[in-house]
């Protein structure tokens, strides 16, 4: 039986760019790609385009390409019909220039010694994967985000700290209150000490946290696993605790929890629609596509990720840690602890030691308010640790009233 499946990417953008505290440009753009699976015999063709295109054009094309026998012996998803809307602001470019220009305002009257750059993007984010065999979702996604990078006057850094935020319905007033908070604690000086000490990342999937589960991205893949390259060869499914037995962590794909898409591209939706892939400290989950399971005799898990123009595979999207706490203040304790807000890279050996160069540090009291500003520091640790003993917990509490995270609190070592 022959197959087609039809992928389709839009996107809209326009990005106001900020230079030394004021509006400098402004950019539209619109893209549409548009790809043709086919799948028969146990092969797939693929053959895309870009801006206008021809569906029986690109589906000849990608009949053509089955003379590569590309293998792709899957049973395609069917007679599914799901539509998801993440529905935000759609503001014109004279009124986003007029956002960005009553942010800006906000800011260099609270902060006149401060020089604001980079800029606000409003994005509209869509695709569709369609068959002839029932097969119809689609998904879209509005979100306006505002991110400046900050510098104090005379300073020679490239950067000295951002202030970020990401919507769908944007209050300046709300935004500007966010902004004055972290500022107004970066212009005080904090007090904490080196050596191991109990840290807190707004989020996993925030600039400082992403480096922190880069280990679970790369080595939780079907593929990796299977060929026995994985730093968690063996332990997948093996019942026991290997991390902290408080640690929890999820592919999120239910669109009232996060701003995510339900399917993958593979066109699963799965039900339950998260997928544990740490469950109490145990190994539980890949991330593994139809045919990668297919390959190396694993579970599929709905994990497909890819473009409309290649053959999907296996990938997570949105990891979350489930929440152990209500609010900050709940782990820290009366000690405190550092807020890592800005990480200038980082790295993980295939050991599972972590090095994490923060150069923007916040000190954090008993009550979960941010005191200060810190000395930036190497942060030090091995995924086993940060995730195992060292592990405190994960809060309801957000990170700011727009995030769709809760903070990440774990112990590390603080090198000055």
């Amino acid at each position: 039986m022959t197959w087609r499946e039809v992928i389709t990417v839009r996107s809209e953008a326009i990005k106001v760019g900020v230079v030394n505290s004021a509006v400098a440009s402004i950019r539209s753009q619109a893209e549409t790609e548009v790809g043709v699976r086919v799948m028969e015999g146990g092969y797939a063709g693929v053959a895309s385009a870009v801006g206008q295109a021809n569906l029986d054009a690109l589906t000849v094309r990608a009949r053509e390409a089955l003379v590569f026998k590309i293998p792709y012996d899957v049973e395609p998803e069917r007679g599914r019909e799901l539509a998801c809307n993440h529905a935000g602001d759609s503001r014109s470019e004279d009124e986003l220039v007029r956002l960005t220009e009553e942010v800006l305002a906000g800011l260099k009257s609270n902060h006149p010694d401060l020089v604001f750059s980079h800029g606000v993007e409003q994005k509209r984010l869509q695709w569709d994967i369609t068959s002839d065999h029932g097969l119809d979702l689609s998904y879209r996604r509005d979100t306006t985000s505002l991110v400046f990078v900050v510098k104090e006057k005379g300073s020679g850094n490239i950067i000295d700290t951002f202030v970020a935020v990401e919507t769908g319905a944007v209050s300046t007033e709300e935004v500007l209150r966010i902004f004055d908070a972290h500022l107004s604690a970066f212009k005080r000086r904090g007090e904490h000490g080196a050596g191991r000490q109990r840290v807190i990342f707004p989020g996993l999937n925030s600039m400082a946290g992403e480096s922190l589960i880069r280990m679970f991205r790369t080595d939780l893949v079907g593929r990796t696993y299977a060929q026995g390259a994985s730093f968690f060869d063996g332990q997948v499914g093996d019942g026991r605790a290997h991390l902290s037995p408080m640690f929890t962590l999820s592919e999120v794909r239910n669109p009232s929890a996060a701003r995510v898409c339900p399917f993958d591209m593979e066109g699963v939706v799965r039900d339950p629609l998260d997928l544990p892939v740490v469950r109490e400290g145990r190994l539980v989950s890949l991330a593994t596509s139809k045919r990668d399971a297919k390959r190396y005799g694993l579970t599929p898990s709905g994990t497909a990720i890819g473009g409309a123009g290649q053959l999907p595979t296996s990938g997570f999207g949105h990891l979350a840690a489930s929440p152990t706490a209500e609010r900050l203040a709940d782990l820290v304790g009366p000690e405190g602890g550092i807020l890592v807000w800005f990480v200038a890279g980082g790295d993980c050996t295939r050991a599972g030691d972590i090095a994490l160069p923060a150069q923007v540090l916040l000190a954090v009291d008993g009550t979960g308010a941010v005191t200060g500003r810190l000395p930036g520091a190497t942060l030090t640790g091995n995924v086993r640790d940060v995730f195992g003993q060292g592990f405190v917990g994960s809060t309801v509490e957000r990170s700011d009233p727009l995030s769709e995270e809760g903070f990440f609190v774990t112990h590390m070592s603080v090198v000055r």
